[in-house]
């Protein structure tokens, strides 16, 4: 009671003010209004009861109409022109922000132009995704909350080459902090004419190191595949979309007719999409079985969704899924399920933990994203804020933090490069003898080899890259050496009167 009180004193207050001030009557009846309506509101917010649905919409009619008093006020006395088009995008932020989301929010107009291209496949910059959340939204404590985060390297780029991963910080580009920038502010310093170069700032744990980076034009793939040998193949699925699916189905066609018995499906810094897209990758995979299960807030439309008969990828071939803490969202929820059918084993760290789904759709001019439930495997494991955790720990070679510097100079100096220039071939004798001549550099051999291996993998056409690294890649070497003797055993479907059998 305490806290009413001195808001309602709060108000009082300020009307005393303004009508010492020549307020007009109008005026005086519209701040009276104002104090009845917060006093109002907060009995309400306190007597809330089971009748949420109701209330709720009680209070947005009551809201709404005094937001709009308070509106017609503003437009009635304001001095000054009023830019009615930003009041508007203000407040339909506003509203999201208050839901104290990161996953529901307002894209406005200025801004969807940049959100449209996010999903168009090519770009000028330097190959990452990240996520920088809104200023107002910041936490001073929260360093999560100030810089801009990186959630996807794509292969080939600027920052692959770099050994830039997700989780690793952005926090000055072009020598100007990114603290008080928005995201679209971000990726506009970002890009830039392919040659040119751009500087930035990197957060990693408890280091920071500077890198110069020549931008370029980037193509955003989907999906890559490869036989590593005559038969174990490899696939990797970058993100979920809507393009994705038909890119696995002719991947996994073409893998099969080379004989593939193993596959090895490589989600790692897969941030996720579309769950229809999901549900239909996995009944690829399996037959008749429980595939995920869908929550909402009106329990009555809880799904569970079940596979069709037949797949396309046989039963027989055995499959192992590469995972980390960059691998979220759908693509947590692909890797659940085929563990929970008997289908597969995880290798790698535990994933991101975003077992929630939006909507993403226009809105006048800009677009709204907005939680609208959550989801699981076919067993109700809890996968957000829980990640889906590997059966086989496997830890990636990084750059350790007593590393950070000498790597830092190694990447500035052009030493790479140089070296690739004079030893253009590309094969184990040139990788070694790039980290034997570099054996005082402070960077350990493993790291070293796969720094120089980047450069070599990006100066090569797309269809040439070998995919599918058992040699210097742990968790793929991982994955491949338990595959060779892994004997895999599926789970039997089992009746369920409640199930939703979905047909693709």
């Amino acid at each position: 009671m305490k806290k009413i009180a001195a808001i309602l004193l709060v108000l009082a207050t300020v009307t005393a003010f303004i009508f010492a001030n020549g307020a007009t009557e109008d005026d005086r009846i519209f701040f009276e209004n104002m104090v009845r309506n917060s006093s109002q509101q907060s009995v309400a917010a306190n007597t809330m009861n089971s009748s949420r649905t109701t209330t709720g919409s009680e209070i947005i009619s009551r809201d709404m109409a005094t937001l709009e008093r308070l509106y017609q006020y503003v437009e009635k006395n304001f001095l000054f022109d009023i830019d009615y088009e930003a009041v508007y995008e203000a407040m339909a932020t506003a509203l999201f922000e208050a839901l104290d989301d990161k996953y529901s929010y307002y894209v406005t107009a200025e801004e969807s132009g940049d959100y449209a291209e996010e999903v168009s496949g090519q770009y000028g910059g330097l190959g990452i995704y990240f996520s920088k959340t809104y200023l107002s939204y910041q936490d001073p404590d929260d360093e999560q909350t100030l810089y801009a985060v990186i959630s996807q390297v794509f292969p080939g780029t600027p920052c692959a080459r770099a050994g830039l991963r997700s989780g690793d910080m952005i926090i000055e580009i072009a020598g100007e902090s990114v603290v008080p920038l928005e995201a679209t502010e971000c990726a506009k310093l970002m890009k830039g004419e392919a040659g040119t170069s751009v500087q930035i700032k990197v957060k990693r744990g408890d280091n920071i190191f500077t890198l110069d980076l020549v931008r370029e034009i980037i193509t955003v793939p989907t999906v890559e595949y490869d036989m590593i040998d005559g038969k174990t193949a490899y696939l990797r699925i970058l993100e979920i979309s809507k393009n994705t699916y038909p890119s696995i189905t002719e991947a996994l066609t073409k893998l099969s007719d080379q004989g593939m018995q193993k596959l090895i499906i490589d989600l790692r810094d897969n941030s996720g999409g579309d769950v229809d897209v999901t549900l239909q990758i996995l009944d690829l995979f399996i037959s008749g079985s429980q595939l995920i299960k869908i929550n909402y807030k009106d329990t009555s439309r809880n799904l569970t969704y079940v596979a069709n008969n037949g797949t396309l990828v046989s039963p027989d071939v055995e499959v192992a899924i590469l995972v980390n803490g960059g691998t979220a969202s759908s693509a947590e929820l692909f890797s659940a399920s085929m563990r929970e059918n008997n289908r597969a084993v995880i290798f790698g760290t535990t994933t991101y933990g975003k077992g929630i789904m939006q909507i993403v759709s226009s809105f006048g001019t800009g677009y709204t994203s907005i939680t609208t439930a959550s989801f699981t495997g076919p067993t109700g494991e809890p996968i957000h804020k829980e990640g889906v955790k590997p059966d086989f720990e496997v830890e990636a070679v990084t750059v350790s933090d007593d590393e950070v510097d000498a790597y830092t100079e190694l990447m500035n100096s052009g030493d790479i490069k140089t070296f690739v220039n004079e030893n253009p071939d590309y094969n184990d004798a040139n990788l070694r003898k790039f980290a034997s001549q570099k054996a005082d550099s402070g960077l350990r051999e493993e790291v070293l080899i796969l720094l120089v291996r980047n450069e070599y993998l990006s100066r090569m056409n797309y269809d040439d890259r070998p995919l599918g690294d058992i040699t210097y890649d742990v968790v793929c070497k991982a994955a491949y050496d338990y595959l060779q003797t892994y004997e895999a055993s599926y789970a039997t479907s089992t009746s369920d009167s409640n199930r939703v059998v979905v047909n693709f």
